[in-house]
């Protein structure tokens, strides 16, 4: 099937004009992109035994390595989703796309960009050239809010899924903590800059959370998961909006299923007394405290729906608070594999 769509590609282009070929190549990109959530990557990540699921709270790591069956070298920039030949052509029409005309806007920059995120397409120098476009003192000037959220966050997952080194943001930075966002934008901005791992933006973490303390209450169980994945990951957080978060937690945890339970808990486990350098669990010690009989009423209602990862995540957190349930213990443990 690859390879028709390849010569359908390449016999569809022969026949158009310059304009209609790079029209079409961004076409191309932006439908392959659309469809990437439902092919099945063609590469095993390092240390993860067997096919892993991709979504957001999988293990797999984000390092990957493509190599030709037939020759010894290793080419890093490949999509997982396809094969050498046609990743070849995927980071050739990103290249015509993004550098062939100077005059190519920034929308389709925004839009580019977000393909070769979702393809992972790690085309080093393209990548550098759009986003020091986009993150220009010009284009900074005439960008909304919005648009900077959604940039910081396509730079964000580009640094992680394409290993694009980390670009100065400092235009765009400075500009969101005065800003008015979102529930969503706010952490977005927060799992941006966790992604980044950028340790010089403490204060930047600190005003953000600062403002989206005051939006907890209407925050859905995926937003509680990233919530507490910045508060226990994110140096900076403001100690309201983790509290908030907790509470909003709670609230919800009779609704959550097996699988976004495991993901609290994964978050919760690093908020214990015994992790270095965590003043969390002491500041937010009250919340945290209502919060665990909520997750482990929950886990009752949900014994025999947990799968591997989930039971490991649920017996952490538990173990590192302390927590003891002989039922929850006995039932899990035999799925997690622990002794």
């Amino acid at each position: 099937m690859e390879s028709s769509v390849v010569d359908s590609f390449a016999a569809t282009t022969m026949s158009l004009t310059t304009p209609q070929r790079r029209d079409f190549m961004r076409h191309w990109l932006r439908s392959l992109a659309g469809i990437v959530k439902y092919l099945s990557r063609q590469e095993r990540p390092f240390g993860v035994p067997g096919r892993v699921e991709a979504d957001r709270f999988s293990p797999r790591s984000s390092r990957r390595a493509r190599r030709a069956p037939d020759k010894d070298e290793t080419w890093s920039g490949a999509s997982p989703y396809f094969s050498l030949p046609t990743s070849d052509l995927l980071c050739l029409c990103l290249r015509e796309s993004a550098m062939a005309d100077p005059r190519t806007g920034p929308d389709v920059l925004r839009e580019l960009l977000l393909c070769a995120v979702k393809l992972e397409l790690g085309e080093m120098e393209v990548l550098q050239h759009i986003v020091n476009v986009l993150t220009n003192a010009d284009a900074c000037r005439h960008q909304t809010s919005s648009e900077q959220v959604e940039l910081l966050n396509s730079v964000s997952l580009a640094v992680k899924r394409c290993k694009l080194p980390r670009p100065p943001l400092d235009r765009v930075l400075c500009v969101l903590p005065r800003a008015t966002l979102s529930v969503r934008e706010n952490l977005q901005v927060l799992s941006s800059i966790h992604r980044l791992q950028h340790t010089h933006m403490t204060d930047v973490v600190a005003t953000v959370s600062r403002k989206a303390a005051q939006q907890t209450n209407e925050y859905s169980v995926k937003d509680v998961i990233y919530g507490l994945e910045v508060a226990a990951l994110l140096p900076g957080c403001n100690e309201v909006f983790v509290a908030g978060v907790l509470l909003r937690a709670g609230a919800l945890a009779p609704h959550m299923s097996a699988k976004h339970l495991g993901a609290v808990c994964k978050y919760v486990a690093l908020l214990n007394p015994s992790r270095r350098h965590n003043t969390l669990s002491y500041s937010c010690g009250k919340e945290l405290r209502a919060l665990l009989p909520l997750l482990v009423e929950r886990t009752e209602q949900l014994l025999g729906h947990f799968r591997l990862h989930e039971a490991r995540h649920v017996l952490r957190c538990f173990r590192e608070h302390k927590v003891r349930h002989s039922l929850i213990f006995s039932r899990l443990t035999p799925i997690a594999g622990d002794d």
